[in-house]
């Protein structure tokens, strides 16, 4: 199990005002200060707090930023104002603030209030789930699941879990060097409800990254716990059950599928937001991925936008262009991420993700880039939710 951030308090108040809060804010956590709503703005997709204080003598429109950030990049908001003023409390928690102090307030009232809000049950996340699939093993599959995580965890500071469902056969925790104590199938002989204390129970997290892993099965047999014929209650579904759960608390959760069309992967597919559908440009995969790509179109329904094709080794220059490929598979190429053997092998060999062992190499720089569309697309998506009134 990881152990907890320092929290990230974000503080707009009067340059008066300004000192006084933030020295009573220290003890609780880092402080990080704004004179601008704009500048708010920026740091909380930066830093992802775990709170935002504004002051109403901070600016203008003190009052909308705080429902975008509640609504938009659903951050904690507490508003500080006039004491006793009624119209501005109602305002304040109408705009979704999590609380409102009014002022005079104390360093104590203010650390208890803080206490409260982050340490207390968890708010609720609009976490994505992405799943990453393909239908030939040996295409790079887990390596761009595995180095997706770090890229979103490290490098965009988002809290991120990757489940490894290919529950035989899985390597996320041998990708990252880690050696679990726990894996899923702990969590699936647990009787009753799943909550987020039991499966944290069971992460890890390496050395090399923040990323926090619930690692397949030791050993092929136990495969059968989870989905099979060992089930602890035949008629759950844990891998349902685990990633709703996860989801609500992390913002990223990346799901490493085996190859098969079994019932945890079917789950994972249904739950994910998008599907990272992974192809080399060699015959063979191409053939199977057409398949592939039928059965989650056609058969299964998924709709188009939420497949994104990745053509892993796409400079591999075996004599096929994109637009042959895309071709071939009846479905465009996203992503393209360079040929880099070598790195992957020796990262892999090292227990390391190569975006850390070797992050100026070009499958990092792809791989970073393939994390920043991810995070830009979720962003847009939320500021247009609010553009919408949803």
């Amino acid at each position: 199990m990881s152990e907890e951030r320092q929290p990230v308090v974000v503080l707009l108040a009067p340059t008066l005002r300004r000192a006084e809060l933030r020295d009573a804010l220290r003890p609780f956590g880092r402080v990080l200060e704004a004179d601008t709503p704009d500048r708010v703005r920026h740091i909380v997709r930066q830093e992802h707090p775990e709170l935002v204080m504004l002051h109403l003598g901070g600016g203008d429109d003190i009052l909308s930023l705080c429902t975008e950030l509640d609504q938009a990049l659903a951050t904690r908001v507490v508003v500080i104002g006039p004491d006793s003023d009624i119209a501005s409390i109602r305002a304040a928690m109408q705009a979704g603030a999590r609380d409102y102090l009014g002022e005079p307030i104390t360093p104590e009232e203010l650390q208890a209030t803080l206490a409260r809000l982050v340490q207390g049950e968890r708010r609720t996340r609009r976490g994505k789930v992405v799943t990453v699939f393909g239908t030939k093993g040996g295409v790079g599959k887990s390596t761009v699941a595995a180095n997706l995580a770090v890229v979103l965890a490290d490098r965009h500071r988002q809290r991120v879990a990757i489940v490894d469902l290919d529950l035989e056969f899985g390597c996320a925790a041998t990708l990252f060097g880690a050696h679990p104590g726990m894996t899923i199938v702990d969590i699936c002989r647990r009787s009753g409800a799943l909550n987020l204390a039991a499966i944290e129970e069971a992460l890890t997290r390496s050395a090399h990254s923040s990323v926090e892993i619930l690692a397949s099965p030791p050993t092929p047999d136990l495969a059968a716990f989870v989905d099979g014929e060992g089930k602890r209650e035949p008629d759950r579904n844990y891998v349902q059950e685990i990633l709703r759960v996860l989801r609500a608390s992390y913002d990223w959760v990346i799901v490493d599928t085996a190859v098969d069309f079994g019932e945890a992967v079917i789950t994972a597919l249904d739950e994910a937001e998008r599907i990272l559908f992974v192809t080399t440009p060699d015959v063979p995969a191409l053939q199977n991925s057409a398949k592939g790509l039928d059965i989650l179109l056609e058969r299964l329904g998924y709709p188009a936008d939420k497949l994104q094709v990745v053509l892993n080794r796409g400079n591999a220059g075996i004599g096929l262009s994109g637009d042959e490929i895309a071709q071939v598979l009846d479905h465009p190429i996203l992503y393209s991420l360079p040929s880099d053997g070598d790195v992957a092998v020796r990262a892999a060999n090292l227990g390391i993700p190569l975006v850390r062992l070797r992050g100026r190499s070009a499958l990092a720089r792809g791989i970073a880039r393939l994390g920043a569309s991810l995070v830009e697309a979720r962003d847009r998506g939320r500021v247009s939710a609010i553009a919408e009134g949803k």
